[in-house]
């Protein structure tokens, strides 16, 4: 019930479209690089995919990121838009359940777009690597990758959204984070949200480092939920 009410809040807000179009967007930067460097690229040996995402995934993943920090500013200026929020207070409405709800449509469609980028990956490996033979299985597995190492940053962007009246506060706090983060190296803060999504899952195989990943990633996420739910109970006490 409660995905369904959210849903219908997003549906006049552009969120949907906004997240498809930038899936698209970031899906056509490995279809230009293909078009540009495709001599350099096609002499290379090993695994297509993986070395498609190694050229391109840091400037896919950033647009992820940059789209998801938008959507979770976008979910939450609806309710505080127009006293939404303080109305609700009084209503028998768990804003626990409404926080996750907006984070399940988040995440799936982060998904979505990880898959649709994914897709073009493999299409261009296809098309430019004619001995790549397409394994489901690999591809499934790092699609999965990718998407669970992007949730803390999705879930951290949500409880910034949700703790800011002022959607320009939230969305100035995520853009910095990105920019921040990303000029350090991989190696020292690659474990936090923001910087996680720029991971890629053979490098990760490469140096031992994909469970890791997996089950620090998962525990953020559940951190940042358990802190947004007692947030939640705070705040209403201080209201």
């Amino acid at each position: 019930m409660s995905l369904l009410i959210e849903s219908k809040k997003l549906k006049r807000t552009g969120y949907l479209p906004a997240f498809l179009a930038g899936g698209f967007l970031a899906a056509v930067f490995p279809v230009v690089y293909m078009m540009v460097k495709s001599e350099e690229m096609t002499v290379l040996s090993g695994n297509p995919i993986n070395l498609l995402m190694a050229a391109n995934w840091q400037m896919m993943a950033m647009l992820n990121i940059l789209i998801s920090i938008c959507g979770a500013c976008m979910m939450y200026h609806t309710e505080y838009a127009d006293n939404g929020m303080q109305k609700m207070s009084v209503l028998p409405i768990r804003q626990g359940n409404m926080f996750f709800g907006k984070f399940l449509i988040a995440t799936l469609v982060l998904s979505i777009m990880v898959v649709i980028e994914m897709a073009v990956l493999v299409g261009c490996a296809k098309y430019w690597f004619p001995n790549y033979v397409f394994d489901l299985t690999e591809i499934l597995k790092t699609t999965g990758f990718q998407i669970v190492i992007m949730l803390p940053t999705v879930m951290l962007m949500l409880v910034i959204a949700s703790a800011c009246k002022n959607m320009w506060v939230s969305l100035g706090i995520g853009v910095i984070f990105v920019f921040t983060l990303s000029i350090f190296p991989n190696d020292v803060l690659s474990l936090f949200p923001f910087a996680s999504p720029y991971q890629i899952l053979s490098v990760a195989m490469e140096n031992s480092r994909s469970t890791l990943f997996l089950a620090v990633c998962g525990i953020e996420t559940v951190v940042f939920g358990i802190a947004e739910v007692l947030y939640l109970k705070l705040r209403r006490c201080f209201e």
